[in-house]
């Protein structure tokens, strides 16, 4: 029997759904955590060549873009990939829905809620304070 059973696929708990309401839709939407690997692959897609100093090329990274493909690829309900809501808004393509649907601050809030379901809102002085307790 091997000793890292705990880690085995079938012993990890599922990861969660949340369940958001956001005020302008009248239904809540449904959020998933992401896992290590598909950040990295939206990170991986982030990247972009520009023309920098006399002419060289560098590479720099879209925030926005990296934050949008984050949200997008964590809502589970509405379905972004539907072509019928990305036709009731003109746009095609799942992160192109993301930026017209929502607004700024739902965008923010959505944000949020994913690194926080995702595990990066937990810092070093939580676990402090909680060991302290």
């Amino acid at each position: 029997m091997s000793k890292f059973n705990a880690f085995m696929k079938g012993s990890v708990k599922a990861a969660e759904e949340v369940k958001m309401k956001l005020d302008r839709f009248p239904e809540e939407i449904v959020l998933r955590p992401l896992t290590a690997g598909e950040a990295d692959k939206i990170n991986e897609r982030c990247f972009v060549n520009k023309t920098g100093r006399k002419g060289k090329q560098e590479r720099s990274f879209d925030v926005v873009r990296y934050n949008r493909g984050v949200c997008s690829a964590s809502i589970i309900y509405p379905d972004l990939n539907d072509a019928a809501l990305q036709e009731s808004y003109g746009v095609r393509g799942a992160e192109e829905l993301y930026a017209e649907m929502f607004l700024f601050g739902e965008s923010a809030q959505i944000l949020e809620k994913v690194t926080e379901i995702s595990g990066l809102n937990e810092s070093l002085d939580d676990d402090i304070e909680e060991a302290k307790n």
